[in-house]
């Protein structure tokens, strides 16, 4: 099996998470699942503005763009390592192979180990999107509103080395959630949670500190099986109604997108 894992930043550039990432992932990972980390081909950190993530998501070389070369790449699924879930809905529209979001997974997998879950972004302009996203999925009455730890993504970087300021903000945002009532605690970045894994963090008074990743890349590796062995797929009647091959290589033209993966070192 062959999973696509897709960052919504240039991941060849960030080293700390991208070796810690991978070792997370392959610790729990089926032993004959093949892995691949891949990011956006550039573009900002800033992803606390939606305009940022817009663009990383929809450019040439960005999400959606690398999704569809998974596809054609021959890969079994395909991970959106991103709490915000960018490109998911619209690269179910386009590829046939199974397409999960973090952001989604996490909060309908909470959903199974607790009655209501919440989680911590790394910025309150995040925070508020993950609300939102969970009004979207249909979660109004099992979510609590999330926490943040009042940083950007540069800032969440040098936790990679020095993690006792970000950890310490977490497991105190854990506590407040957790007494509003929240059972499970979702780590809202790949990237955090890559760090609050590490650290060890599992529960805070009581409420499951849920590994989003290992969620993540278990969940595809199920959703790729079902695929091969019971035909499932994603539903073609409205939402997910995909165009056909000559429409995609049109718009491919259209608006720039790269039919193969940029080299990185």
């Amino acid at each position: 099996m062959k999973i696509w894992w897709q960052s919504s930043t240039p991941i060849h550039r960030l080293h700390d998470y991208r070796s810690t990432l991978a070792e997370h992932l392959n610790s729990v990972k089926r032993p004959e699942t093949e892995i691949d980390i891949n990011g956006v081909d550039d573009g900002s950190m800033d992803l606390h503005y939606n305009a940022v993530v817009a663009v990383n998501s929809y450019g040439p070389g960005g999400v959606l763009n690398k999704i569809i070369q998974a596809a054609d790449q021959g890969y079994d699924a395909v991970a959106i390592g991103c709490f915000l879930d960018p490109a998911m809905q619209e690269a179910r529209e386009v590829v046939p192979i199974p397409v999960l979001g973090l952001g989604e997974a996490s909060m309908l997998m909470a959903c199974m180990y607790g009655h209501r879950f919440s989680g911590v972004a790394f910025h309150n302009k995040q925070a508020q999107y993950y609300d939102r996203k969970a009004f979207e999925y249909g979660l109004t009455a099992r979510h609590i509103p999330f926490g943040n730890l009042g940083i950007d993504f540069n800032q969440v970087q040098t936790a990679f080395t020095s993690p006792e300021t970000m950890t310490g903000t977490f497991i105190s945002e854990s506590r407040r959630l957790a007494a509003q009532g929240a059972e499970v605690i979702l780590a809202a970045c790949a990237t955090v949670n890559a760090i609050i894994r590490r650290e060890k963090i599992h529960e805070v008074d009581g409420a499951l500190v849920m590994d989003c990743n290992a969620v993540l890349i278990k969940l595809t590796e199920a959703m790729a099986e079902l695929s091969q062995s019971a035909g499932l797929r994603a539903s073609q009647r409205l939402l997910y109604q995909r165009p056909d091959r000559r429409s995609l290589g049109e718009w491919m033209k259209i608006y720039g997108f790269r039919s193969s993966a940029q080299l990185r070192p």
